[in-house]
């Protein structure tokens, strides 16, 4: 029986030079990241035709011209996400739709199953496990929306507390969070 193995493959990355010269092109600066939007209801549609595939997300707003929650970048709520972790063992990352709401019929996370993860008692459970470790042991909020980003890391944590009450009082009141896609 004959064996064979396998061979490491190198990967490489190709880049295109520009006209044919010997300088190097530029790499493009990654995306900004998405700002977070609540919306009062999120339904989808199909477009029509016997074979229609692709849906459209049709949403609901709720007038708001910008708050904490406005404020907030899906890299901010990941890297606060980090921390309640650390803190408390909770999943906050499962509070948010993540995939595209374009081509995706799956169901929203309901607002009101958050609240089984999240509510205005862990808030004071991420609070008062943040200020029991030394300084020194205090999990950092690395990303941070502009309003927080001049701020000491507990300011910063605060900030993110009372960002994430606001996304309470929102799903208490059975709003989406997402951004727009």
């Amino acid at each position: 029986m004959k064996r064979t193995s396998l061979v490491p493959v190198k990967q490489t990355s190709l880049m295109r030079r520009p006209n044919g010269s010997g300088a190097q092109a530029k790499r493009t600066p990654p995306p900004p990241p998405l700002r977070l939007r609540h919306y009062k209801h999120v339904y989808w549609m199909t477009g029509n035709g016997p074979m229609v595939t692709a849906y459209r997300a049709v949403v609901f707003h709720d007038g708001c011209s910008g708050c904490l929650v406005c404020g907030g970048t899906t890299d901010w709520f990941m890297a606060f996400a980090r921390v309640a972790k650390k803190l408390l063992r909770i999943n906050l990352r499962d509070c948010l739709h993540w995939g595209p709401l374009h081509d995706s019929p799956r169901p929203l996370i309901a607002p009101v199953s958050n609240l089984g993860i999240c509510n205005q008692g862990t808030l004071e459970r991420l609070r008062a496990a943040y200020y029991r470790l030394p300084e020194r042991e205090r999990p950092r909020i690395e990303a941070a929306p502009a309003s927080l980003q001049s701020l000491t890391q507990a300011q910063r944590f605060e900030g993110s507390i009372a960002i994430l009450g606001r996304m309470i009082e929102l799903w208490e009141d059975g709003q989406y969070i997402g951004w727009p896609s």
